[in-house]
């Protein structure tokens, strides 16, 4: 028998952290991780060692060498995918009864909130996690003074790119005595993507030091990608797989894909695949893994088997993104019909979820437009993305559209601000190099086309537009 209130276990915040939007906004943010009462998702026995002794070493330096790959299932067993989303369907079936039979138990909204939160994460349904907030409204409305209802609203709001709203929540609940850890823990994340990198980068390495979670080590590899610093990123990936005690597959499928991303952004592009199929044998219908296999899988020119996985992508979500990516392929082997299909759907789908969450489409329905042609919608709403979201990669993708609507110097004074800041990557140096050669500097301009190519050696075979237009 299920009891009336189903009590969920405190948020372990230390599981799933976030990454910058402009990789996938199917990523669970570092503050806000369901912990479900899933039966066979519970955790292992703690491991003898002690996590927080761990040190991240380079690859060259350290005192064992990397392992280069995933853990396979027998290395870390986790629960079958199919048993984990069937129990949280059935989870969120009994919760959905329960609070509609007593909407004042306040411990079954949160849960129930979670859980959608966590399904419309791993389905990329954004329907879903406007439930899940919803729900949390009503939380509020029960409980005005509950702080845990302020901060988890505050979380799932920033996956929708409501950063004022996250952040005004986050001041509430730390007004009524949040839990201050997992407070921070937000409050880096939105620092993150204000560009307050001052505040931020000295944040994520503290987090990661106080306590040592695959979350917290998750993050700081990904810092460390972003600062271009890639050995140690490798490290605190592996230390981050080293942690995991979790039997739920979600874990180690999210830490892949993470893996992956790090390696397409470098150009290791057979290498990515590893780790995204590694992420699809756990969870064969994970969206975002099954979405960036098959990109990288196109740029490796392998379109068959991209072209595959894409359809059955299309089938597992509405997103407009993948529409549109299968449809390019389709016009590619000369399918027109399928593909002017696909792009009215994908044009559609845009349409109506940026006037339903337009802070979270800004970048993405920008993307797409660009790619379509319509270079001025791309820059309106990268000016938009740009004044919710003043970090380094969203002035590189305005200074592209800048560069795209023949704005030049407006492009030059976007780039200058984020070569000022210090995330670095190969999109950033490709862009200002771009820059710096229309504006008469080619001295500077073949310097940072160096630095594009060091940090991502594929640059010039995966932008070679760029060359063409501006050399």
């Amino acid at each position: 028998m299920v009891p009336d209130a189903i009590q969920p276990k405190p948020p372990n915040s230390g599981d799933l952290p976030s990454i910058d939007a402009r990789v996938t906004r199917y990523v669970l943010p570092l503050a806000c991780v369901a912990v479900l009462l899933l039966p066979g998702c519970g955790k292992r026995k703690p491991s003898p060692r002690k996590p927080s002794v761990i040190a991240v070493q380079p690859a060259s330096s350290g005192p064992k060498p990397l392992r280069g790959k995933p853990k396979s299932q027998t290395e870390l067993a986790t629960t079958e995918s199919g048993i984990y989303l069937a129990n949280l369907d059935g989870q969120i079936r009994e919760l959905t009864r329960l609070t509609r039979e007593k909407p004042e138990l306040v411990s079954n909204v949160l849960a129930l909130s979670s859980a959608h939160h966590t399904r419309g994460r791993f389905r990329g349904d954004l329907d879903e996690i406007q439930l899940g907030i919803e729900g949390l409204d009503s939380c509020i409305r029960l409980t005005p003074d509950n702080a845990i209802c302020w901060l988890t609203r505050a979380e799932q709001e920033q996956s929708l790119h409501r950063f004022p709203q996250a952040r005004a929540d986050v001041d509430r609940a730390k007004q009524l005595g949040a839990d201050p850890v997992r407070a921070s823990l937000l409050e880096m994340d939105l620092d993150w993507n204000d560009g307050r990198y001052d505040t931020a980068i000295p944040a994520i390495r503290k987090a990661r030091l106080a306590r040592a979670t695959t979350g917290t080590w998750i993050r700081e590899a990904q810092l460390d990608h972003d600062l271009g610093l890639e050995a140690e990123a490798d490290a605190a990936f592996e230390a981050a797989e080293d942690l995991i005690n979790d039997t739920g597959p979600l874990v180690i499928a999210h830490l892949d894909v993470q893996r992956g991303i790090q390696k397409s952004q470098t150009g290791r592009l057979e290498e990515a695949c590893v780790f995204y199929r590694a992420a699809v044998e756990r969870m064969p219908t994970y969206v975002a893994a099954n979405e960036h296999l098959a990109e990288a899988l196109h740029m490796l020119g392998k379109n068959e088997e991209a072209t595959r996985i894409y359809e059955d992508v299309v089938k597992l979500t509405d997103d407009p993104e993948f529409a549109h990516a299968l449809a390019e392929l389709y016009a590619a082997s000369g399918k027109t019909k399928e593909s002017q299909e696909l792009e009215a759907k994908a044009r559609a789908g845009y349409a109506a979820l940026l006037a339903k969450y337009p802070e979270a489409m800004y970048w993405h329905a920008s993307e797409f437009y660009m790619a379509t042609g319509d270079a001025k919608q791309a820059l309106t709403l990268l000016r938009k993305n740009v004044t919710l979201r003043p970090n380094s990669t969203s002035y590189v993708a305005l200074a592209r559209a800048e560069l795209a609507n023949g704005r030049t110097n407006d492009a030059k004074a976007s780039i200058d601000k984020a070569l000022a800041m210090p995330v670095v990557s190969a999109s950033l140096f490709w862009t200002a190099s771009r820059v710096y050669r229309l504006t008469g500097d080619a001295a500077k301009a073949d310097e940072l086309r160096a630095r594009a190519e060091k940090l991502n050696p594929r640059i010039t075979t995966d932008e070679p537009a760029d060359v063409a237009a501006d050399r």
